[in-house]
């Protein structure tokens, strides 16, 4: 069967607000490829592209971050509270295909220089490397609870991706100082993101981890005839 010419078919374009230390975006991350998966099954002439916008929570942290018990343990304000909203992401994200491992992790990190990495990966391999970095960069600290703040450790999972090893490392050692923080908080500003993950399409601000089918139908919606 010949499928439609390039000149037909019809493209979702996707702008992706995250950051690499919530859990809401990697949750966020694998609903938006189910919708994907849903919106292919059903509408073959659909092209869906995302890009991906980094948006920092914590940029005023310390560049070696802080210890993360304590920063939940104040931000939540009691251990109960701490262990009701973890069990509510490990549900979560188990719904999703994600087994969160909070008891690995030790460090809440600064991660300027983690989305500089994201970043030199959309210089390097555009959006696709770039969705291959971030899954790693998730795995390492939601899985293995690795210190995203750690220089050396994103320069090797640079490499692993296909990075210079040493422009890795002359990048990130700078973003405390040169990663383009304003840029990405001014141009969230401006549509009225106020948390992540959010998504942008055709103007309008999805906040939150939709569930795939109503984030299909959402795109779907604003999607030309």
């Amino acid at each position: 069967m010949i499928g439609r010419s390039s000149e037909s078919r019809r493209r979702i374009e996707i702008d992706f607000y995250f950051d690499l230390v919530c859990p809401w975006c990697l949750i966020g991350k694998r609903r938006l490829e189910s919708a994907i998966d849903l919106i292919a099954l059903a509408y073959a002439d659909v092209d869906v592209a995302i890009h991906w916008k980094s948006l920092p929570l914590l940029p005023a942290l310390p560049a070696e971050g802080v210890p993360y018990g304590a920063f939940y343990l104040h931000r939540l304000g009691s251990a109960a509270a701490v262990a009701v909203r973890r069990r509510q992401i490990r549900e979560e994200g188990l719904a999703a295909g994600v087994a969160f491992c909070f008891e690995r992790i030790e460090r809440m990190p600064n991660t300027l220089a983690a989305h500089q990495l994201v970043a030199l990966a959309g210089e390097t391999g555009g959006p696709r490397l770039q969705a291959s970095v971030i899954e790693a960069l998730f795995d390492a600290y939601f899985l293995r609870g690795e210190d995203l703040g750690d220089i050396p450790l994103l320069a090797t999972i640079g490499e692993a991706h296909g990075i210079e090893h040493a422009i890795s490392m002359a990048r990130l050692e700078h973003a405390m100082r040169e990663a383009p923080l304003e840029r990405w908080q001014s141009e969230a500003r401006r549509l009225g993101i106020s948390g992540v993950p959010s998504i942008v399409n055709e103007g309008r601000v999805l906040q939150g981890a939709l569930p795939p089918g109503q984030l299909a139908k959402a795109l779907l919606d604003a999607l030309p005839a």
